[in-house]
């Protein structure tokens, strides 16, 4: 069994101020999100737990919440990054405030009816895409690294998707419910089947 630690980034002035923040957009770590990725370093040296292995997005935000996060830990494991686990595409509504769009059909459904939401147009990712490359990183690492014991560090909506499609919830409900904390903590454990089930969702009580 391979267990993962996966990580949502520490909150990004891009969070704070309702920019849209796919795969093509970044922002720098607010002090907040600093302080915040440090604290969970801290805790899991506090609870001894060791990564055998950390994958991580290549988007800045992911880079910088990784290297805090390692800083406070001993020995410290070397940083992998994976393009694959960069945040969902949004195309040309990257960078741009989130509410320029509310009054979009495709702004609405990329909300609530994510079964729906066609990115064509703008340039951008469905969820059905964002799920296949999300669930070939997973199958990959479960895959070449049994036993291991796994830190990912990534986003907010590729994470909360491969966890609710390890629940087993349809696409359509995929948005519903709690969103994914920045810095929270969810453990997926992998299985040589390659199936997973997800033990621990959302956890923040370390800040």
């Amino acid at each position: 069994m391979t267990t993962f630690y996966c990580v949502r980034h520490g909150k990004t002035e891009y969070n704070q101020h309702h920019i849209f923040q796919g795969g093509t957009a970044d922002s720098p770590l607010l002090p907040e999100g600093k302080q915040a990725a440090t604290t969970l370093g801290k805790y899991f040296a506090s609870e001894a737990i060791q990564f055998d292995y950390v994958f991580v997005s290549p988007q800045g935000r992911a880079q910088d919440t990784a290297h805090y996060i390692v800083a406070e830990l001993s020995p410290q494991p070397a940083l992998t990054t994976v393009r694959d686990l960069r945040e969902m595409e949004f195309g040309k509504w990257d960078g741009t405030p989130e509410a320029d769009y509310h009054h979009l059909p495709e702004f609405q459904k990329l909300v609530h009816e994510p079964h729906l939401y066609e990115a064509s147009a703008h340039g951008g990712e469905t969820f059905s895409e964002l799920l296949e490359r999300t669930l070939n990183v997973f199958k990959k690492i479960q895959t070449e690294h049994p036993e291991a014991t796994v830190l990912i560090v990534a986003h907010g909506l590729l994470l909360q998707s491969i966890i609710k499609y390890f629940q087993g919830v349809p696409l359509s409900d995929i948005r519903k419910g709690e969103a994914l904390k920045n810095t929270s903590v969810s453990i997926i454990e992998g299985h040589a089947d390659l199936s997973f089930d997800v033990t621990s969702w959302n956890d923040t009580h370390f800040l």
